[in-house]
């Protein structure tokens, strides 16, 4: 994690279960950065507010649950393994979520207010080796590829969007396509709001809280 300096002792096995990794924070931490530990062989658990954010609730629930991969589920011991290279991240959101892409395919009925827009919202997260747009090579390990193609690309993900029926809200497939449920990865048109307020900088300071840090390969 960016601002920490790692056990220069930790070699990344998982041989014991009680290992400890502890940090101190270096010359350019955030200010209030203090020592700390975690166990190594412990994942920790980030929550979706389902009550406040439905939307992205939803939609991370219904992959996790529903595909085939079940990423990020703690019943299915499925973890994510977050990749901590920023520009890998950006190239994935991009693959996944290509500009305008919530503009031309999301209902305007999803938004709270006038203020809200439409986003793209992905799961598993595009910061993980195991989102859809990361290929083998590059260290992912369920990439999406369409068919007919090579590389990974959102349109193999299920995608989806959030749409006004009644009176509640409910995610719905692009151009009515049903999903097979085999896809690897799912990307959703719906409210700006529901998808920043429910990751934003709460996922930024859990993953500072929880000391996460891009140190293990996942397995292929």
């Amino acid at each position: 994690m960016t601002g920490y300096q790692w056990s220069l002792d930790y070699d990344g096995g998982t041989e014991d279960l009680d290992r400890i990794r502890c940090d101190t924070p270096a010359a350019d931490a955030p200010a209030g950065s203090v020592p700390g530990c975690v166990f190594v062989n412990v994942a920790p658990t980030y929550t979706f507010n389902a009550k406040a954010f439905p939307q992205a609730a939803a939609r991370a629930c219904l992959i996790q649950k529903a595909t085939a991969k079940h990423p990020g589920s703690m019943v299915d011991q499925k973890p994510l393994y977050y990749m901590g290279d920023e520009s890998q991240n950006n190239r994935s959101r991009t693959r996944i979520c290509p500009t305008g892409w919530a503009a031309t395919n999301g209902d305007p009925s999803a938004l709270v207010d006038a203020g809200d827009t439409l986003n793209c919202d992905e799961f598993a997260f595009a910061s993980s080796y195991n989102s859809g747009v990361m290929s083998s090579t590059e260290g992912g390990i369920n990439p999406a590829i369409p068919p007919g193609k090579t590389t990974p690309s959102g349109d193999a993900c299920i995608s989806m969007y959030a749409k006004k029926h009644g009176s509640m809200i409910h995610l719905f497939s692009q151009n009515g396509a049903d999903p097979t449920f085999n896809e690897v990865c799912g990307r959703a048109a719906i409210s700006g709001m529901h998808n920043q307020e429910s990751m934003g900088g709460h996922f930024a300071n859990f993953i500072k809280q929880m000391r996460i840090a891009n140190t293990l390969r996942p397995p292929h």
